[in-house]
């Protein structure tokens, strides 16, 4: 399916590992924030549903690369 959008595996690794960053930099955000903010957790969403649907877009990872991506 990446090769459909010009991505090749290596491409759709970085992507993954990008948004997956952006990921963690809300959640850091959400969790220091006084009081909540509707905007970063709008957000937060979009790349939640981004990283998923990349990874839709990479297949089966394997269990390395899996586990690598999510620490």
């Amino acid at each position: 399916m990446a090769k459909a959008f010009g991505f090749d595996e290596d491409e759709l690794k970085m992507l993954l590992v990008a948004v997956r960053q952006m990921r963690r930099t809300f959640a850091a955000a959400r969790k220091t924030a006084p009081e909540p903010q509707p905007a970063v957790d709008a957000f937060a969403r979009l790349y939640d549903d981004l990283y998923e649907k990349l990874l839709e877009m990479a297949g089966p990872l394997p269990a390395t690369v899996e586990d690598v991506m999510e620490k």
